[in-house]
C-alpha cells in the first residue's frame, strides 16, 4: 500500500489542547485530494513536509491508493489530540472499496501548517487476549454536568454477584478519548476490558478538551477545568450505582492522569486506594528537553532554543500567556503549584506504582522522587516491567516514538498488577 509518512509527531507528557485549526486543514486537504488538486493540496505543508512530498509525490501517492479502493467516498474525524505543540487528527477515509484506511494529519499548533501527514491501516478496536468478553457488559453512560456533560462507558462484570470493587480511570496529557486511543492502540480499553474480566467495574470517559476545546478557553484552563471538576464526578458516579461496593472505589491515572490522581482522590474522598501508571514528577519544561535529547532528532540549535524556553518556564520567568509546546505558561504554574506527591502523603490509603522500563518519557527519577516523597508511607507498593513503555506495552530495542504506531495491547502484567491490589490493597 502506497504511503506517506512525514514530520515528526513526538509524544510528550506536556499538557496541550488542540485549537481546533486542524480539523479545518484536515477537510481542505480530503477535499482538494479527492479533487485532484495536488498544488492547492500542498499550500499549507511546512517546509520540512513541502521539502520531503512535492504535489507530483502527493499525486502520486493518493493515485495509488484510490487506485487500490476506489473513488473516495467520505470522511469524518474520529479522534483528536495535542502532542508537543502539534494537533493531531484522525479520520477514516471510506472508499468505494474500502474502508480499512486513515489519515493521521499534524497541524502546527501555532503556525497552522501541516507537519506530519500519514495514510495508514484503520482497523477497529479489538479486545486484549486476556479479556473474556462474555465475562462483562458495558453502559454508555454521561459524567459530569452541563455544560460538559461527556460521553463514558461503565465495563461491569457478568458473572457473580455485585457490588464490586470499582476503578476510574483519569487520562494522559493532551484531549483524550475513553479508550487514551492513539493510532491502533487503546490503552484504556485494554484495561477496562481486563479489569471486568477479573470481577472489577471500570469507568472511562472522555476528557473535557477532547470534547468541548472550541468552547473552553483554552489559554486560561487550570488543572481544575481539565481533570478535577469531570474526575471527581466520576467518583460520584460510581457511589451512586448499586453494580459498585462504595467502599471500594479506586482512583488509577496514567501520565498526567496519574500526577493529578492524589488531589482527584483527597478532594472525592473516601477512596479505597490510588493507581499511579507512569506518573510525572519532575519539573515540565526539564522533562520535554530530556525527552527531545533522547530521542536525538533536535538539531543543536533547536535544542539550545527549547532548552532557553524551558529554564523560562521552569523557573517562571515565561509570561503566563506564552504557549509552551501547545499550552499557556500559566497551566504549567498551576500543575506546579499542586504539589501531588505530598497530597498522596495526606491520603494515607494504599498506593500502587507501575513503571514501564522502556518508558523514554515518565524516567526512573520520576519514580525515584514519588518513592523520596512516599517514604514511609505504609502500603506503597512500586511495580517495573523492564519490557514496557509509556503505555505499557511491550517491545524490544531502544525506545523510540514510532514504536507508539504499531498494534498492541497493555500487557497482562499491568492487569495482573492493577487486580491483585485491588483485591488485596494492604499486602506489600
Amino acid at each position: 500500500m502506497a504511503a506517506a509518512v512525514l514530520g515528526a509527531m513526538v509524544l510528550s507528557t506536556m499538557p496541550a489542547f488542540a485549537s481546533g485549526t486542524a480539523d479545518g486543514r484536515c477537510d481542505e486537504l480530503m477535499n482538494d485530494l479527492r479533487d485532484g488538486r495536488f498544488d492547492a493540496a500542498t499550500a499549507h505543508f511546512d517546509s520540512a513536509v513541502k521539502a520531503a512530498l512535492t504535489p507530483q509525490q502527493l499525486g502520486a501517492v493518493w493515485q495509488g491508493l484510490a487506485g487500490a479502493n476506489g473513488k473516495l467516498v467520505s470522511w469524518e474525524i474520529s479522534r483528536r489530540s495535542s502532542l508537543n505543540g502539534q494537533d493531531i487528527v484522525v479520520a477514516p477515509l471510506k472508499f468505494e472499496r474500502s474502508s480499512d484506511l486513515a489519515l493521521v494529519l499534524a497541524v502546527d499548533s501555532q503556525s497552522g501548517e501541516i507537519s506530519g501527514i500519514h495514510f495508514v491501516p484503520d482497523p477497529p478496536a479489538t479486545s486484549p487476549p486476556y479479556a473474556s468478553t462474555d465475562s462483562f457488559h458495558s453502559i454508555d453512560i454521561q459524567v459530569g454536568t452541563a455544560p460538559y456533560l461527556l460521553p463514558g462507558l461503565l465495563t461491569i462484570p457478568a458473572n457473580g454477584r455485585g457490588p464490586w470493587p470499582a476503578v476510574v480511570l483519569l487520562g494522559g496529557s493532551g484531549p483524550n478519548d475513553m479508550d487514551e486511543g492513539l493510532g491502533p492502540n487503546h490503552i484504556f480499553k485494554d484495561i477496562a476490558e481486563g479489569l471486568s474480566s477479573r470481577g472489577i467495574v471500570v469507568l472511562r470517559y472522555d476528557k473535557r478538551t477532547h470534547d468541548y476545546a472550541a468552547k473552553m478557553d483554552l489559554q486560561h484552563i487550570t488543572v481544575k477545568e481539565e481533570y478535577l471538576d469531570d474526575a471527581i464526578a466520576a467518583v460520584n458516579l460510581l457511589r451512586s450505582r448499586p453494580e459498585v461496593a462504595r467502599n471500594q472505589i479506586f482512583v488509577a491515572g496514567h501520565s498526567l492522569g496519574a500526577t493529578i490522581a492524589p488531589e482527584v482522590a483527597l478532594k472525592a474522598a473516601p477512596v479505597r486506594g490510588l493507581i499511579l501508571l507512569a506518573p510525572s514528577a519532575r519539573k515540565f519544561g526539564e522533562m520535554n528537553v530530556q525527552q527531545m535529547r533522547f530521542l536525538g532528532e533536535a538539531s543543536h540549535k533547536e535544542l539550545d532554543q527549547l532548552e532557553q524556553k524551558a529554564n523560562q518556564l521552569d523557573n517562571h520567568l515565561m509570561p503566563p500567556t506564552q504557549n509552551f509546546l501547545g499550552a499557556p505558561a500559566s497551566y504549567y504554574y498551576d500543575l506546579e503549584a499542586r504539589d501531588e506527591v505530598a497530597m498522596a502523603r495526606q491520603l494515607r490509603i494504599p498506593i500502587l506504582i507501575l513503571h514501564g522500563g522502556r518508558d523514554y518519557q515518565v524516567i526512573d527519577r520520576d519514580i525515584e522522587l514519588w518513592q523520596a516523597g512516599l517514604k514511609g508511607v505504609d502500603h506503597v507498593r512500586v511495580e517495573t516491567f523492564p519490557a514496557l513503555n509509556h503505555f505499557f506495552i511491550a517491545g524490544t530495542g531502544r525506545p523510540n516514538k514510532q514504536e507508539y504506531g504499531e498494534p498492541g495491547h497493555v500487557d497482562v502484567k499491568v492487569i495482573d498488577a492493577m487486580t491483585a491490589f485491588i483485591e488485596h490493597p494492604l499486602s506489600n
